[in-house]
């Protein structure tokens, strides 16, 4: 007997808890494409941005870079800020600090779009496999108590197996997403404070020089 024929064979229950662990271990790996992607961009854009940034630079060419490089989560800051700032026709040291910080916050909103769905994932999908666990072991002891005489093994084989595979299809949608959660949020906050000290650096030019 496959494992195939055992899901086929299994309670409806179990079958309908192991589609939902299929579906969610789906949308897991879909959310950890999407963010690899995007943290992996990210970070090269950054680093693209912030070499071509090296020496004495006025506002014109820190606009012209950020320009040039829009994939840059700290360029895009900078870009929104400069918006911002002209809207208020403000351009001091105090007001940059203020609107980076506030525009800081699409990077975090940003950064974090898919990591609930992967949390939600990490802390569900183990008891939704315990659930199916106790389901399979709970038939086959039923099974085995309308017997008489001695218990053959065919008979309460399939529900202790059934009852296995929801607990690996458990483990096996949420391990994926327990280390993506973890590296990603470790990339975000790398991210983060990429864009931080960039303006941390920009605020402190502004108000030792008065420009850039």
């Amino acid at each position: 007997m496959d494992m195939w024929t055992i899901v086929r064979d299994a309670s409806l229950v179990n079958q309908l808890l192991l589609f939902l662990l299929i579906l969610l271990s789906i949308l897991s790996w879909g959310v950890v494409l999407e963010r690899w992607r995007y943290f992996r961009v990210a970070k090269k854009a950054d680093l693209e941005f912030f070499g071509a940034l090296r020496g004495s630079l006025d506002a014109t060419q820190v606009h012209r870079i950020a320009e040039a490089k829009r994939k840059s989560p700290a360029g895009r800051v900078y870009l929104a800020t400069e918006r911002e700032l002209q809207r208020l026709n403000k351009h001091d040291a105090s007001a940059w600090a203020e609107v980076l910080d506030i525009e800081g916050n699409i990077l975090r909103v940003d950064g974090e779009r898919g990591l609930p769905i992967l949390a939600i994932v990490a802390s569900t999908a183990p008891f939704v496999g315990l659930l199916g666990t106790v389901w399979g072991v709970m038939v086959a002891f039923l099974k085995l108590g309308g017997m008489e005489g001695q218990p053959a093994l065919e008979v309460v084989g399939p529900g202790i197996a059934e009852a296995l595979i929801a607990t690996a299809m458990g483990l096996f949608a949420a391990i994926p997403a327990v280390v993506a959660y973890n590296i990603f949020s470790a990339a975000q906050r790398n991210l983060l404070l990429r864009s931080e000290e960039f303006g941390r650096r920009l605020v402190v030019s502004i108000r030792s020089g008065g420009g850039f």
